[in-house]
C-alpha cells in the first residue's frame, strides 16, 4: 500500500497503510441511503456496496521526536479475531513498518485519541502476556480517558482490550496529558469529548506557513460523517461530536482520520 506524507514547518506527517477494505454502511453508523446522499462519496471513500475504511498508522516526525497515532484501532474483530490471527497481523504490520523505515523501535511517543480495542498498542506474547507494541515509546492518552479506564476496568477479567491496557499501565508505560497541552512544537492536544469522555483531537503545524492539520480521531470514522449529521450509534454525545466536526471543517484545516482509507486525509469544501 502507498504511503502519504504531509509537510509541516516543524516536520512531517506520514500515513503507513496496512489495508483498506469495504464494510457495510451500518458498521460505521450509516445507511445505504446516507451514502447515496453524499455526491462525493464515490470514489475513494465509498463504493456502490459499502464504505471504505483503513487500517493504518500515522507518524509525525517533529524536531527529532517520532510520534505514532492510534495504531490500527477499532479493528480487533478482524486483526485480533483469535490468537493465531493476532500473531499474524501484529507480525505483518511490524514487518511493514520496518520496510517503510518506521520500525517499531524508532517511535518515541504513542498518542491516543482515546482507548478503543488493542490495535497495535500492545504486542501479544506467545504465553498470552502483553508488552508494548512500540517498545521504546511512552503511551499518552487524556487524563480523563485514563481515569475512566482505570475505574471501568477495576473488576473486568478475560477481555483482551482490558487485559492489554491494564498490563501496559502496570508496566508504567501509560501516561496522560491535559486539554491544551503542547506535546511538541506545533503539536497540541485538544480534549473535546463528543465521541466519548476524554476523546482528543491533535492539531499540528500551527505556523501559518504550513498547512494546519487536525487529527480528528473518531469524530468522523469516515469522511462521509462530515456530511451525514449526528451519529448516535458511534458517539456518546452526538450533538457535541457533530458540532465539533462542523467547527473543524469550517476552519479549512487538513483533516486526518485514523480509519479513513488512502490517502487518509482531506480538506472540507462546501
Amino acid at each position: 500500500m502507498p504511503m502519504h506524507s504531509i509537510n509541516l514547518t516543524q516536520g512531517t506527517l506520514t500515513r503507513v497503510s496496512y489495508a483498506d477494505v469495504t464494510v457495510p454502511p451500518e458498521a460505521i453508523g450509516l445507511s445505504t441511503a446516507d451514502v447515496r446522499r453524499v455526491s462525493w462519496a464515490r470514489p475513494p471513500w465509498a463504493t456502490d456496496d459499502g464504505v471504505r475504511v483503513g487500517a493504518a498508522i500515522w507518524f509525525a516526525d517533529i524536531e527529532g521526536t517520532r510520534f505514532a497515532f492510534d495504531p490500527a484501532q477499532a479493528a480487533d474483530a478482524v486483526l485480533r479475531a483469535d490468537a493465531g490471527t493476532a500473531a499474524f497481523h501484529q507480525s505483518s504490520i511490524a514487518h511493514l513498518l520496518a520496510e517503510s523505515e518506521f520500525a517499531r523501535e524508532s517511535v518515541d511517543v504513542l498518542l491516543m485519541t482515546h482507548i478503543e480495542d488493542v490495535g497495535m498498542v500492545a504486542w501479544m506474547n506467545e504465553d498470552g502476556t502483553w508488552s508494548p507494541y512500540f517498545p521504546n515509546a511512552r503511551i499518552l492518552v487524556s487524563e480523563l480517558v485514563l481515569r475512566d479506564f482505570r475505574a471501568s476496568s477495576a473488576t473486568a477479567e478475560g477481555d483482551a482490550m482490558q487485559d492489554a491496557w491494564r498490563a501496559l499501565i502496570a508496566q508504567q508505560r501509560v501516561h496522560s496529558f491535559v486539554d491544551g497541552e503542547q506535546l511538541a512544537p506545533g503539536l497540541t492536544a485538544h480534549v473535546s469529548s463528543g465521541h466519548g469522555a476524554g476523546h482528543t483531537e491533535f492539531r499540528c503545524g500551527a505556523d501559518v506557513a504550513a498547512p494546519e492539520v487536525s487529527f480528528i480521531g473518531h469524530l468522523a470514522v469516515s469522511p462521509l460523517h462530515l456530511a451525514t449529521g449526528e451519529c448516535a450509534s458511534l458517539n456518546t454525545d452526538p450533538s457535541t461530536a457533530w458540532a465539533l466536526l462542523q467547527q473543524e471543517a469550517a476552519r479549512a484545516r487538513l483533516l486526518v482520520g485514523p480509519l479513513w482509507p488512502s490517502p487518509g486525509f482531506g480538506r472540507w469544501s462546501e
